[in-house]
């Protein structure tokens, strides 16, 4: 071996000893968790879970780094050992974009660090090596669990993007401060009232924000694909991963596709809910069992039987009693005149709402969206607050669809704006 070569794998068995060393910090993270929480009978968590991608890498690496080493002994040259410690380095980062996340909580460091070293394990993952090292097709064997790794971490990312700091459960929030948060939360949602907030409520405000919403809807139609795909390539590597022989992965030419089993084998048949739903007598020897009368009868008495409890909170909510009916012919008023403009049009083809007419519905859902979804904050807080906050920025909505009504001189909507500032005086009365 030459001096040149004997160079090269001290420097790879250097960037290998890095490498292991931080994933070992990883696995120490994971190993520290689990036992902690199971030291702790109060701890609410089950375990540290581990994402997509990164369950499957936890098994690869080491065995990607043991695979390398092998070859490293047996092999009297190295052609290159730059790409290789390359590689090593990009797995490294790899690993340190986990810890990132679990450490520290730092999404954007994940996904930045993650993305950045993404387009070199691509590149490396392409070179044919000349020798009998392994390791340009074990990092093509990783590469799909760093971009599905990588796609966890942009949907979190999104999902923080439109939504704001969720309140931690012990603080004593004031009305006015839920009333801020669920104000926030609509304008990190929704580009129209964010315009509107920003610019004033004025036709071109509002043509940007629906410009904006569909622009969003496109992109969120993009990752919900992207989503997708990612989801079917977990499944067929999940289908053909045993982490108990990693190295048989690795070795794969290529992952085979899932054959789902085909509809035709399963016999479709029409269920009765109602017949299915009544009581049969019990078999005599059935009764004659004390247990299986006490689970009867515990059965019977179940609060779970009546159906229309589930929905009970927020539907007998005065606040969300005052705003159904509201927005029900606050809806039809729109249908019908949908239906009008359809009929009047030449092409007779059916139209976009308006982005005023967008801007009305989504102030109207939104306020009964968060009507019945307060229960939950409200229960977790143990006071009243998130409720009264909800119910003030319901009268925000209301006021908002009134102001807009008669700004832009909607006459045939003039009595749902009086019905708003009608509804929204008795939530005040409410309050108080």
């Amino acid at each position: 071996m030459n001096k040149q070569n004997i160079t090269g794998h001290k420097q790879i068995l250097a960037e290998i000893s890095k490498t292991r060393d931080v994933f070992t910090e990883l696995e120490d993270f994971f190993t520290k968790a689990d036992e902690d929480i199971a030291n702790d009978p109060d701890d609410p968590r089950d375990g540290i879970g581990r994402f997509p991608g990164l369950d499957r890498l936890m098994f690869l690496i080491p065995c990607v780094i043991n695979r390398l080493e092998e070859d490293l002994s047996k092999s009297k040259e190295v052609e290159d050992a730059a790409p290789v410690t390359e590689g090593l380095q990009a797995i490294k980062e790899g690993v340190n974009s986990a810890l990132a996340y679990y450490l520290r909580d730092d999404v954007d460091g994940a996904y930045n660090l993650l993305s950045n070293i993404l387009s070199n394990i691509d590149k490396l993952s392409g070179i044919e090596s000349q020798s009998n090292i392994r390791f340009f097709r074990d990092m093509a064997g990783i590469a799909t669990d760093f971009h599905i790794l990588l796609d966890m971490l942009e949907g979190f990312l999104e999902s923080r993007r439109v939504r704001p700091k969720e309140p931690e459960t012990d603080e004593s929030w004031s009305p006015e401060r839920w009333l801020d948060y669920y104000l926030e939360q609509a304008r990190l949602e929704e580009p129209l009232i964010a315009m509107v907030d920003t610019e004033g409520l004025t036709g071109a405000s509002l043509e940007r924000g629906m410009t904006q919403m569909i622009e969003e809807s496109e992109q969120m139609d993009r990752r919900m694909e992207k989503q997708i795909n990612s989801y079917n390539l977990m499944r067929k590597r999940d289908a053909a991963f045993d982490p108990e022989y990693p190295e048989k992965f690795l070795d794969l030419s290529e992952i085979p596709d899932i054959k789902d089993k085909d509809d035709d084998d399963y016999e479709v048949r029409t269920v009765d809910l109602r017949y299915e739903e009544e009581e049969e007598e019990p078999e005599p020897w059935a009764s004659s069992l004390p247990e299986l009368q006490d689970w009867n009868k515990s059965a019977s008495e179940s609060p779970f039987d009546d159906s229309e409890s589930f929905h009970q909170d927020f539907e007998d909510d005065p606040v969300f009693c005052l705003l159904k009916p509201f927005t029900h012919n606050f809806f039809e008023c729109l249908k019908h005149d949908h239906l009008h403009r359809v009929k009047e049009s030449e092409s007779g083809e059916s139209q976009m709402r308006s982005p005023l007419e967008h801007y009305l519905v989504i102030l109207a859902l939104k306020a009964q969206v968060r009507i019945s979804s307060c229960g939950v904050l409200v229960e977790d807080v143990g006071h009243e607050a998130p409720r009264k906050g909800v119910y003030m920025f319901t009268m925000e909505c209301l006021d908002r669809i009134a102001d807009a009504i008669n700004k832009f001189s909607l006459e045939h909507l003039y009595h749902l704006a009086a019905e708003a500032r009608n509804i929204k005086k008795q939530i005040e009365e409410l309050l108080t």
